[in-house]
């Protein structure tokens, strides 16, 4: 029994040893195949590429009114309250009218006084007329008379001097009608601002709309001394809101007006809004020597959830290609010990590029010669430093920067304007097995790139190619 059991664990051992030598050996032959040396490779596929930027803004209402006053005084009603729905002319709240109505009452005597007074001033201009009429009378029956020395001529002289102060009088007579009328006008007026500032103690609705603001309470004075208090803030329709968000100054050259944009607000996490850029404004705001632009954006707010000051979390679509051949960015970055990449562009030349841009931009020959040395300099520097969008050769800005300072305002446009506005036209090297198993290089133009892949554009390469990604160690 003991010899058996001893030849059965002989057997076992033996059959251990065996299997062993077999893997160890086959593992050495295994490493050193020619086709296979501990290179990870990814398989390029066809899928959609969408570019975005990422930032906040708060929710605001697409139009929003402040209400306040232009009159001091006391609160006596207050009429609307928060989240009340008010239509335009509607009444708000009351200002104690007391006082203006004094005013009002005050303004219409004076208005009545003013009016009396030009009654009086018309009554004597009337007298100084009648006068005058008088007075030119008998000059005119002294003149004959004088002729027969039938008066003297200090009669005569005295009723001219009588006629002139007849001519005197009603000329003021004119003058005080005249100032009169100016006096009505002016109390006029001042029972017209009276009456404005009876009607203004209601504060009423300018828009229709919903209350999302209350400042005041009944019993609360308004001092409306130097600038005018906000009393209530109407929101005119929260059917669409729109959101303000501070874009870097590094990604507001992708953003274009209409650019699709989807957002999220904490309140509703599982739940995706849409919207379009509607506006990129100029005004630079500064904040810890940050440099930064506010975008806005107009959106639909389904069932009005979405209310007024909520931080939304936005991500702008600045390029989207679909069903293009594309790899993982990671890809980009892979460079083997001691390999130089292959020099030159892939596909068609800068020279081409820049004839395509000379035929669609209509660039003058001294504005060619300008960009093909400034964009010779650009992509030999992004070559050198790899050209993958993951690191820092990626010339995008840089050719933007250069075709800017070419380009007149008129070309500029249309360039932004262009199907691949802001899509530079950049490079990269990608490394294949060839039949050793040893890395090759294959020169490839690169399309727009989100955070995981990039497009690729290669004669050499098709869905399914594999490209190296990185060494299994080291």
């Amino acid at each position: 029994m003991g010899n058996l059991l001893k030849s059965r664990y002989f057997w076992a051992a033996m059959v251990v040893a065996v299997v062993a030598v077999i893997v160890f050996s086959g593992g050495f032959s295994r490493q050193d195949t020619p086709d296979e040396r501990g290179y990870v490779t990814l398989m390029l596929d066809i899928g959609d590429i969408k570019r975005s930027v990422s930032t906040s803004g708060r929710v605001q209402p697409l139009v929003s009114v402040e209400v306040g006053s232009q009159l001091s005084g006391q609160l006596i009603e207050i009429l609307a309250d928060f989240n009340s729905e008010v239509e335009e002319g509607e009444l708000l709240a009351r200002i104690d009218p007391d006082t203006f109505r004094s005013r009002k009452e005050e303004a219409t005597a004076q208005l009545n006084i003013a009016k009396a007074g030009l009654s009086v001033a018309r009554a004597n201009l009337k007298r100084a007329q009648a006068n005058l009429t008088q007075r030119r009378s008998d000059l005119a029956r002294f003149a004959p008379l004088l002729e027969f020395d039938a008066i003297s001529e200090i009669e005569v002289d005295a009723a001219q001097a009588q006629f002139d102060a007849s001519v005197a009088d009603y000329l003021a007579g004119e003058a005080q009608v005249e100032n009169a009328l100016a006096v009505v006008s002016q109390r006029e007026a001042s029972l017209r601002q009276a009456q404005v500032d009876l009607q203004r103690t209601n504060i009423r609705a300018p828009i229709n709309g919903v209350v999302i603001l209350r400042n005041v309470d009944v019993g609360q004075t308004v001092a409306a001394s130097l600038q005018a208090p906000v009393l209530f803030e109407i929101a005119q329709d929260l059917s669409k809101i729109q959101i303000e968000a501070d874009v870097n100054e590094a990604d507001i050259g992708a953003i274009r007006e209409g650019n699709e944009v989807t957002f999220s607000v904490d309140a509703y996490p599982d739940r995706n809004f849409s919207g379009a850029v509607r506006q990129v404004r100029l005004a630079p705001k500064e904040e810890s020597n940050i440099i930064s632009y506010t975008v806005i954006i107009n959106a639909d707010n389904p069932g009005k959830i979405l209310y007024p000051g909520m931080t939304a979390s936005v991500e702008i679509v600045t390029g989207e290609r679909q069903a293009v051949l594309r790899v993982a960015n990671s890809v980009l970055r892979f460079k083997p010990d001691g390999a130089d990449a292959p020099s030159g562009r892939p596909g068609q030349g800068g020279g081409g590029r820049i004839a395509a841009l000379a035929e669609q931009l209509e660039l003058s020959d001294a504005q060619q010669k300008e960009l093909r040395e400034k964009m010779r300099a650009v992509f030999s520097g992004a070559e050198q430093q790899g050209g993958g969008p993951g690191g820092d050769g990626n010339p995008r800005e840089a050719i933007n920067k250069a075709l800017k300072s070419i380009l007149t305002e008129e070309q500029w446009t249309k360039y932004q304007e262009a199907p691949v506005a802001g899509d530079s036209p950049r490079s990269a090297t990608l490394w294949v097995l060839d039949d050793r198993g040893s890395p090759e290089a294959v020169r490839v133009r690169l399309g727009i790139s989100d955070t995981s892949y990039t497009e690729v554009i290669a004669k050499e390469l098709s869905e399914g190619s594999a490209v190296i990604q990185r060494l299994t160690k080291g």
